[in-house]
């Protein structure tokens, strides 16, 4: 657990290094509901243990951490956050005790010969601190003359020392009470403004979860998302469509066909062979601690020089220890010790190696025409919505091109930032006329970058249009050649059959017959061989 919470572990405010990591196991142990997750206790924590049991009851959020590895380790990451930041703040704010507990170490040092002077202060500052039953200064001053009478006589029935120390413990045990309470409302303040946020992003999170769904099941991957301006984005439009895809499953079906079109294809890579022959050679070890025989820059914190770890002391330089720690530009002394090891020489030999080629990305070609209103602009939206359904879960890129007179475009694979995009195209009323050329000029120049090189080509539509020109035909059989495919989806039975026939292949969903695109994904999983063109 170590390698995850490094930072806490290595440079937190609480406890020692050893604690810190025992903490931060325990925490994200707890949140996965591993048996043997152990209990955390107020002295290995200074005194975060009952805040961090609070923060960890919390039923929703031990049920999401449980299921997820990543979601746990980020909320345990954030709850290290919070316990480092609150020590912090207490260690910044100061001990308003300070002066007492000054008194309390000055008195402990006290001799007979000099009691009478201090104690005149003292037992004017415990009679204004404590009441006469906490701590009964008269009771005390008589005991302190019984042994000071004791001492002149040489008697050993009481000593001055012995009265001293237990007037100086109980006033030590009040003082640390005082202390210990006080650090414990800072905690409990700091808690509950943590918990308020990490809360709410919880209820947020179990919000995305259920929206999305039909994309994504890492949590860990949404817990970015619930903190920031999800909850303003309007994701039942997300819903809503999901819902229309598990009614219609033709178009599902569709999306999955699509996913499979593009076999994957053989390609081949060197495959290195290396006989080894290993050879005796002395060894300089740094590591080892033998002889010192200088200074040199690392990572090493058990070797670094006083004056580096005066960096990690101070909050203005703290942030400079921490950046030359990663660099690993610390200060350290230079050990060395000569090991005997072996040196490998290696004869290499090559040969070709057949590898499996990825699936390509989607570019898919959305008419958002007026004559796609209705029944075919829902039928396209939410093929969209399977067709990025499907490429986030097989990580392939999706790249959408909507058209009337003009284009716009949307890269649909990068959730995080696109997310808000998409749901405002499928928000978004379709109207205007058709003119399909910039679309697929723009599916072509997609073609050309490196990422989209091997992508399948989707466009959906009415195709009441007119045909490509003559320039973008010959763009699409040169595209074909570099085995790209172009699929389209005929919404109606009024489309431009010299448009259709440029396809690859092609579908028809006629809204008037349900059944229509079902029988056709059944017939194209029984056949053999390659698709042909199925213009309607």
């Amino acid at each position: 657990m170590e390698t995850d919470f490094s930072r806490f572990v290595n440079f937190g405010s609480v406890a020692n290094k050893d604690k810190r990591a025992e903490l931060a196991s325990s925490i994200y142990e707890q949140l996965q509901k591993k048996q043997n997750a152990k209990t955390l206790s107020n002295g290995d924590t200074d005194n975060f243990a009952a805040a961090i049991e609070k923060i960890l009851s919390n039923e929703a959020m031990q049920e999401l951490c449980a299921k997820d590895p990543s979601l746990a380790k980020q909320v345990t990451q954030d709850i290290l956050d919070f316990v480092n930041k609150t020590k912090r703040h207490i260690l910044k704010t100061g001990n308003p005790f300070e002066k007492e507990r000054q008194l309390l170490e000055e008195f402990k040092t006290t001799q007979a010969q000099t009691f009478e002077k201090s104690w005149e202060n003292i037992a004017s500052f415990i009679a204004e601190t404590y009441s006469g039953q906490i701590i009964d200064t008269e009771f005390y001053h008589n005991e302190f003359q019984k042994s000071l009478d004791a001492q002149e006589n040489n008697s050993k029935k009481i000593s001055f020392q012995s009265v001293k120390e237990h007037f100086t413990d109980k006033w030590d045990a009040l003082l640390f009470q005082k202390e210990l309470q006080r650090e414990l409302e800072i905690i409990e303040e700091q808690r509950k403004k943590f918990c308020e946020e990490l809360y709410r992003q919880i209820e947020q999170l179990k919000k995305l979860q259920e929206l999305l769904a039909p994309f994504t099941n890492e949590l860990g991957r949404l817990w970015d998302m619930s903190r920031g301006r999800w909850q303003k984005v309007n994701f039942d439009v997300l819903k809503k469509y999901a819902d229309l895809l598990e009614r219609d499953k033709s178009l599902q079906e569709l999306a999955e066909m699509l996913g499979r079109m593009r076999q994957a294809e053989r390609e081949y890579e060197e495959e290195i062979f290396a006989s080894t022959i290993f050879k005796p050679a002395w060894k300089a070890e740094h590591a080892a601690k033998e002889e010192l025989v200088g200074i040199r820059e690392s990572d090493d914190i058990s070797s670094m020089l006083p004056a580096e770890a005066a960096l990690l002391a101070d909050e203005d330089t703290e942030l400079l220890f921490y950046k030359k720690f990663v660099e690993k530009k610390l200060q350290t002394f230079d050990y060395q010790a000569k090991i005997l090891s072996w040196e490998e020489e290696q004869v290499k030999d090559k040969r070709q190696k057949e590898k499996e080629g990825k699936k390509g990305p989607f570019i898919v070609c959305v008419d958002t025409s007026g004559s796609m209103h209705g029944t075919p602009e829902t039928v396209a939206k939410t093929l969209c919505f399977a067709l990025l359904k499907t490429a986030v879960r097989e990580n392939r890129k999706c790249y959408l091109i909507s058209f009337s007179t003009q284009i716009e475009t949307l890269e649909l694979t990068d959730m995080k930032n696109n997310l808000e995009k998409l749901v405002e195209f499928l928000s978004m009323s379709f109207n205007g006329g058709t003119d399909a050329g910039p679309a697929m000029r723009e599916a072509l120049k997609m073609l050309q970058r490196e990422d989209y090189q091997k992508a399948d080509c989707l466009m959906i539509s009415d195709f009441v249009m007119g045909a490509f020109d003559e320039q973008t035909k010959n763009q699409i059989a040169a595209a074909k050649e570099n085995k790209t495919k172009f699929h389209s989806l005929v919404i109606g039975g009024s489309g431009n059959q010299k448009t259709i026939t440029e396809f690859d292949s092609n579908w028809l969903y006629n809204p008037n017959d349900k059944n229509c695109l079902l029988q056709f994904v059944k017939d194209f999983n029984n056949r053999q061989g390659p698709l042909q063109n199925t213009a309607p």
